[in-house]
């Protein structure tokens, strides 16, 4: 049996890339350690940690978890077997693992972006399921992924472009497929941060001129900005329909027609933008802090 210790250790679960975390998340260790928790981050990959040693874990930056697919699935497997605590709860963990996820918030009455999900191993014809829906521009996006990874966005007159692409990642993963939205370009695509189903703070993440994709990875840019009630209360419903409370989540969406539509709710490993607001690193640590007793 572990040892009682003073003070709760908990692991900051990321990649070989960010080996001393995201520079977003040292907020985080700072805000854990003023609570009294350790923190130290955990690559994922690392054959040689304990991970059961830890009080929690707090998936954060394992941002290469799409590329390293089925190695990454059982680690995440094998922790969720071993009845580790997880932040978030393993129940979320493995449902939003795989976008499917979004049939799930639709049949929950959730607004979303109109959203036709292909499986995997199938080989759909995508001009034939977009013009059945009267789309002419469209995005495509594996089921598993992050950072914009395998997504494309074209007209349907260019769609045999894509097919190869498109063909590939249907090998080990399904497909999403949604219009263009063009106020991704003219206002932005809108992430509201929550802890402990809390709204915190939204920022606004802009795409770099001649491009659609808002990551940081391809120019994108973000600001801190004030939302309606509205919108809040949209985001929350998201959170509402998700198998258990979250930790953390952030709910991104667009607003269309006035009302906020999601397109992803993030509960795996999102980016918090915690230098956003002064207080979201201490609200994260104390939400943290609020599940180290729980089962």
């Amino acid at each position: 049996m572990r040892e009682p210790r003073a003070r709760p250790h908990i692991a900051l679960v990321t990649s070989e890339a960010l080996p001393h975390l995201y520079e977003d998340d040292l907020l985080l260790v700072t805000a854990l350690e003023e609570i009294g928790i350790d923190s130290c981050p955990a690559i994922w990959s690392d054959a040689c940690i304990d991970w059961l040693a830890f009080d929690a874990l707090v998936v954060r930056t394992p941002w290469d978890y799409f590329v390293r697919l089925e190695e990454f699935r059982a680690w995440l497997d094998a922790r969720i077997a071993s009845g580790v605590r997880m932040c978030n709860s393993s129940e979320i963990l493995d449902w939003n693992f795989d976008k499917r996820y979004l049939q799930d918030l639709a049949a929950a009455g959730v607004s979303l972006v109109p959203t036709i999900v292909v499986a995997r191993g199938e080989q759909p014809d995508i001009v034939a399921l977009a013009r059945g829906r009267g789309w002419e521009e469209i995005v495509v996006k594996p089921t598993i992924s992050g950072g914009a990874y395998g997504t494309h966005r074209f007209r349907l007159d260019d769609a045999e472009r894509y097919r190869e692409d498109i063909a590939r990642t249907l090998l080990d993963r399904g497909l999403l497929i949604q219009p263009f939205l063009p106020e991704i370009l003219s206002a932005g695509e809108l992430s509201l941060l929550f802890f402990d189903g809390v709204f915190s703070h939204a920022v606004c993440k802009r795409p770099k001129d001649g491009d659609y994709r808002v990551q940081f990875q391809f120019g994108g840019t973000e600001e801190t900005v004030e939302v309606r009630d509205e919108w809040i209360e949209g985001a929350r419903a998201c959170i509402a329909a998700a198998p258990a409370l979250p930790v953390y989540a952030r709910v991104d969406g667009v607003i269309h027609d006035g009302k906020f539509l999601l397109m992803e709710l993030e509960v795996f490993e999102p980016l918090m933008f915690l230098a956003r607001h002064p207080d979201a690193p201490g609200r994260f640590a104390r939400a943290i802090q609020g599940r180290l007793g729980s089962p």
